[in-house]
C-alpha cells in the first residue's frame, strides 16, 4: 500500500514556493534531501493561468484572482494617515510573488549591512543597527543567485564587482537609450538594470502578470520546477499552512488545511517562507503551553518591525518623442542611495509609457481609500479624469523611487481571524521617512529639470505593500530578534524562516535578490547540519 504524502515524515517541509522557499527547497533537494513544498495557491505549472481581466475591471472574486496567480483577498491595515484597504501586489500560487514581479534583481549596498547610528521609536527603544552577516559574507551568494536566476544587466558604477556573473543585457529601446544618455549628461551614474529575463522576441516584461513564454526567470521556473523534475521534491498545492506544532525546543510538523481536512504534516525540519505578512501569522497562531505568545516569540518580536518601502512614481517626458520597443525595465541609478540627509534609495524605470487606461487603473485602485459616500460619484468621473491626465502626460515614461523604510517596533503584523486572510497590520508613517521621501523627490526634480519635464504621481499612502519585510528579523540577540544569523528560530532547533521576514533593515532597493541569495546561504548551513556526525536524523541531534 502506498503511503500518502501526509502520512510520511519528511526531512524538510517548506511552507511557500516564492523566492525564499523555492530557492532553499531547490538547493536542499539538489543535496539529496527529501523536500515537500506546501503551497496555498494553485499549481500553476500544470494549468494555464486565467487571462488578465480588462484594465480597470473591478474583479475581486478570490478564486478568479488566484487563478491568475494573485493574492486572493484584500489587505487591511491602520495607519496614522488613515485606514488601508487594498488588493496588494502579492502573488499566490507556485512561484509566489515572483509570478508577478518585473524580475528586477538588485543587490543591497555594503552600507545596508553596517551600523548606521541610533534611531529611536515612539517608545524610545533603539532600532536594530546592523545585519548579523556582513556584505562580504553575502557577496558570493549574490553571485550564485544571479547565475541561478540568469540575471542580465550592466555594472553599477557605484557598486562595482570585478567577479560579476551578470549576463550581457539586450539592446535598449531608443527611448531608454535617450534617457541613459541624458541622465549621464546630467552627471548621474545610470546603468542598465539587473533583470532576470531572457527578452525573447516581443517580450513585454510581464510585470504584474504570469509570464507565459518562459522568458521571465521566476522562482517557479528557476527553482521549483527543477527541484520537482530533477531532484525528486514533492509539491502539494491548494494546501494552507495554519500553524506549526512544537514542544519547548523542537518543531514536529505543520498543521494544514487540505481538501476540507486538517492534517499534521510531520517533518524533521520546518522552513517557513509564506511571506513577511503571513509567516508571522503562522507563528502567532502556533500557541501552546510552551509558547503562549506564539512560536519563537519569547522576544515579542514576531510580527514587529514591519517595513515597506516608500515608492513615488514620476512621469518623465523625453526631450523628443522616442519609440519604446525593447526591454521595459532598463534604466536605473543609485546616485541618491546614500545621502547626507539619511539613506534614500534607488531610482528605476518602470518602462511603461503612460496611457489613459493605465491612469484609470491607478485611480481605481485608490477608490477604497475614499469615504464610502464619495465612491459612487467619484467613480463616475474616473474615465474623464484619466483621459485628461493621460493627455497631459502622453508620451511620458514611468519611473519609481524606492526609499528605505526603518524597522520601528510599533509597526507590526497582527493575527486577526476576522480580517481577510486572517491578518492585518498597524503602521505609523514616521516623520523621518516622510522627510527622506520628500528629499528624494526634491533632489530628482532639481537634477532632471534642465533636461526633462517631470511630474510626480504621488499619493498620501505611498507605501509599497509588495515589499513587506522585517517581521521576523534575524540577529545575534534573542531578546530583540526572532532568528539567529542562520535564520534558525531562537529557541527552536529545527525551525527556519527564509522569506523577507528576516530583514533587519529594508535597504533601498527590491528585496528579491537578497531573499534568494540568503536562501542559498541558509541551505548550505542546513545541509551541513544534515551531513554532520553520522548523518543521523536532526531529531536526534543536540
Amino acid at each position: 500500500m502506498t503511503t500518502e504524502w501526509h502520512e510520511q515524515i519528511w526531512e524538510v517541509v517548506v511552507v511557500g514556493t516564492g523566492m525564499g522557499g523555492a530557492t532553499l527547497g531547490f538547493a536542499l533537494a539538489a543535496q539529496g534531501r527529501r523536500v515537500l513544498f506546501i503551497e496555498r495557491g494553485h499549481d500553476l505549472m500544470r494549468r494555464a493561468p486565467a487571462p488578465l481581466a480588462p484594465v480597470g475591471a473591478d474583479d475581486e472574486a478570490p478564486q478568479a484572482r488566484m487563478a491568475r496567480g494573485h493574492w486572493p483577498t484584500r489587505l487591511h491595515g491602520q495607519t496614522n494617515r488613515g485606514a488601508v484597504d487594498v488588493l496588494p501586489s502579492l502573488g499566490c500560487g507556485t512561484g509566489g510573488s515572483t509570478l508577478l514581479y518585473a524580475a528586477q534583481l538588485e543587490r543591497l549596498f555594503a552600507a545596508d549591512f553596517e551600523p548606521r547610528g541610533h534611531f529611536a521609536d515612539l517608545n524610545g527603544s533603539t532600532l536594530p543597527e546592523a545585519w548579523p552577516v556582513s556584505h562580504a559574507e553575502m557577496l558570493p551568494w549574490y553571485r550564485q543567485a544571479e547565475r541561478l536566476f540568469r540575471v542580465c544587466g550592466s555594472a553599477d558604477p557605484l557598486d562595482p564587482d570585478a567577479a560579476t556573473t551578470l549576463r550581457e543585457p539586450p539592446p535598449m529601446s531608443a527611448r531608454d537609450v535617450h534617457f541613459m544618455r541624458s541622465f549621464r549628461e546630467l552627471g548621474l551614474k545610470a546603468y542598465q538594470a539587473h533583470v532576470a529575463c531572457d527578452f525573447i522576441d516581443d517580450c513585454v516584461g510581464c510585470g504584474g502578470r504570469i509570464c507565459e513564454h518562459g522568458c521571465k526567470s521566476d522562482a517557479r521556473r528557476a527553482c521549483l520546477e527543477p527541484a520537482l523534475r530533477e531532484h525528486g521534491a514533492t509539491l502539494v498545492a491548494d494546501c494552507e499552512a495554519v500553524a506549526v506544532e512544537a514542544d519547548a525546543q523542537r518543531a514536529h510538523g505543520v498543521r494544514v488545511h487540505w481538501q476540507g481536512r486538517e492534517l499534521l504534516v510531520r517533518a524533521e525540519l520546518v522552513v517557513l517562507a509564506a511571506g513577511a505578512l503571513m509567516t508571522p501569522r503562522i507563528l502567532l497562531a502556533s500557541t501552546s503551553a510552551h509558547w503562549p505568545e506564539g512560536l519563537a516569540n519569547r522576544s515579542g518580536a514576531v510580527g514587529r518591525n514591519l517595513m515597506f518601502h516608500a515608492t513615488d512614481f514620476a512621469a518623465v517626458r523625453p526631450r523628443l518623442p522616442q519609440p519604446g520597443v525593447g526591454p521595459q525595465k532598463a534604466v536605473a541609478t543609485n546616485d541618491f542611495y546614500l545621502d547626507a540627509g539619511g539613506k534614500l534609495g534607488a531610482f528605476q524605470s518602470i518602462g511603461i509609457t503612460l496611457e489613459p487606461g493605465m491612469v484609470y487603473a491607478q485611480l481605481l485602485e485608490r477608490m477604497p481609500r475614499l469615504p464610502r459616500v464619495l465612491r459612487l460619484p467619484v467613480r463616475a468621473l474616473l474615465h474623464l479624469a484619466a483621459a485628461a491626465i493621460g493627455r497631459t502626460l502622453r508620451g511620458s515614461t514611468l519611473f519609481a523611487t524606492i526609499t528605505e523604510d526603518l524597522p520601528y517596533w510599533h509597526n507590526r503584523v497582527l493575527r486577526d481571524e476576522a480580517a481577510p486572510g486572517g491578518v492585518r497590520f498597524e503602521y505609523r508613517y514616521s516623520a523621518e521617512l516622510d522627510r527622506r521621501a520628500r528629499r528624494f523627490r526634491d533632489l530628482l526634480s532639481r537634477k532632471l529639470r534642465t533636461h526633462h519635464r517631470l511630474r510626480w504621481l504621488s499619493f498620501r499612502h505611498n507605501l509599497n505593500f509588495g515589499h513587506a519585510c522585517g517581521t521576523c528579523r534575524f540577529g545575534d540577540d534573542p531578546a530583540t530578534s526572532v532568528l539567529d544569523r542562520d535564520n534558525r528560530a531562537h529557541g527552536i532547533d529545527n525551525l527556519y524562516v527564509v522569506d523577507a521576514s528576516f530583514f533587519p533593515s529594508s535597504g533601498g532597493t527590491n528585496p528579491s535578490l537578497t531573499i534568494a541569495a540568503n536562501a542559498l546561504r541558509v541551505a548550505q548551513a542546513i545541509g551541513a547540519r544534515f551531513a554532520s556526525a553520522s548523518d543521523e536524523p536532526l531529531a536526534q541531534q543536540a
